[in-house]
């Protein structure tokens, strides 16, 4: 590629590169932590970009061969470690410290960096990734193939650490992230088949607004506190909701006593706990919302009543939802058996849940037939009757934890009739 044209898609690459630091700049979505990160990351690429720019106007030219070996030795080391921060904006020193998995991610991404600076040294030894000749032209070692290898591993890891953080936020935009992937791996592609150009950084570049619609993506999506669905995207979902699916609504009992006694920052850690023991219970199965103040919601999954309702003894959908129910509350318990501070949710929650069927069920019939709106209004209700339940018996609620009666659903042509649990089957 003529120097002119190699100048030119640099230039271009940094001119992108540039106009999302504009954008960071005028971000007020993401924190200030993960702006940085940003920063930091697109900086790194820009330096790696006149360094690349840099050696091709010096290579060939009367200079000391060893000046031109370094700066493509940086040049070389730089790459794997743009892929460690792209990782390190999904992942802080927080959640490292929780999650074993990421944490060994991170371990292997290090390894691969320090692989690829040891593959430096091997000149030493006579191997090279690269070498200059006599006339200071670059030239590829015998040591090339290992390094791409490790670049690759790297870019890898950082996809699968981003899918595991999709996976926790709900993310909804595989094909995003896997464009970020593709267009990546493409640039790796198209350095190894010419390496006389420098696609690669137009490709880099490119890759990072994907990644940056991602992120906004994920960041407008989720409850900051919680981690879980926004009150949002759970609007949005209901609009849309056209398969067969079940509805539960949740409240934590006695949270306004929990901040009036114990102050906000503590009410604060209880939404954020429990937020992951509905993950525990539901994550898998169903999509998790903080619906406003201690008040959540859980909507399964296309296709899930269905595979669930199967796994259920006589396809009874009362036993398959009080199963889910009894399941958060045994969480709970065990949550305020092993924490320090469990019991202030000692008082347990309140649920209730509602059946909506699609037309195209299987199961669909005209006794079933409900709008989705009124099967979120019947599961709200049988919510508020449980936390009145629960209040008439525990009364004196600061002192006490305990499972109560619940509300079942009785669904009979043309109307609904709200029995407890003991009564159901009269």
């Amino acid at each position: 590629m003529e120097v002119a044209n190699y100048c030119a898609v640099a230039g271009l690459s940094i001119l992108f590169l540039l106009g999302y630091l504009v954008h960071l700049k005028e971000n007020d979505i993401f924190s200030t932590k993960t702006i940085k990160r940003f920063q930091r990351l697109i900086y790194m690429m820009v330096v790696e970009i006149i360094i690349d720019c840099v050696f091709t106007l010096l290579e060939g030219h009367e200079i000391p061969s060893g000046l031109l070996h370094l700066i493509k030795s940086i040049e070389l080391v730089i790459n794997p470690i743009l892929a460690f921060f792209v990782f390190s904006i999904f992942y802080d020193k927080k959640i490292l410290k929780k999650d074993q998995i990421i944490k060994k991610i991170r371990v292997a991404m290090m390894i691969a960096i320090i692989a690829t600076m040891a593959l430096q040294v091997m000149m030493i030894f006579g191997q090279n990734v690269f070498f200059i000749d006599e006339d200071n032209l670059y030239h590829r070692g015998p040591l090339m193939p290992a390094y791409i290898l490790f670049l690759l591993f790297m870019i890898a890891m950082l996809v699968f650490g981003i899918i595991i953080f999709s996976n926790k936020t709900q993310s909804i935009m595989k094909a995003t992230l896997f464009s970020f992937a593709i267009v990546l791996v493409v640039g790796v592609a198209l350095r190894i088949i010419f390496p006389k150009n420098n696609y690669d950084f137009l490709c880099m570049s490119v890759s990072i607004l994907f990644l940056l619609i991602y992120y906004s993506h994920v960041t407008l999506r989720i409850d900051p506190l919680t981690k879980l669905l926004n009150r949002q995207v759970y609007t949005g979902l209901v609009e849309k909701v056209d398969y067969t699916t079940m509805i539960v609504i949740i409240d934590v009992n006695s949270f306004k006593q929990i901040n009036d006694s114990y102050g906000h920052a503590c009410g604060d850690q209880v939404l954020k706990d429990f937020a992951k023991i509905i993950v525990k219970v539901y994550g898998q199965y169903a999509y998790c919302f903080r619906t406003g103040g201690d008040e959540f919601c859980a909507i399964l999954k296309p296709n899930v009543f269905d595979e669930l309702l199967e796994r259920t003894p006589h396809c009874d959908v009362y036993s398959m939802a009080e199963a889910f129910m009894e399941r958060l509350d045994n969480s709970i318990a065990e949550y305020i058996e092993n924490k320090d501070d469990g019991a202030l949710l000692k008082n347990g929650v309140s649920q209730g849940y509602g059946i909506f069927y699609s037309s195209l069920s299987e199961i669909y019939t005209e006794c079933n037939d409900m709008p989705l709106r009124k099967v979120i209004e019947l599961a709200d209700k049988r919510m508020y009757r449980n936390k009145e339940l629960f209040k008439r018996k525990h009364p004196d609620s600061d002192e006490v934890y305990g499972s109560h009666k619940r509300i079942g659903v009785l669904y009979k042509p043309s109307t609904l009739v709200l029995v407890e649990d003991d009564e159901r089957d009269t």
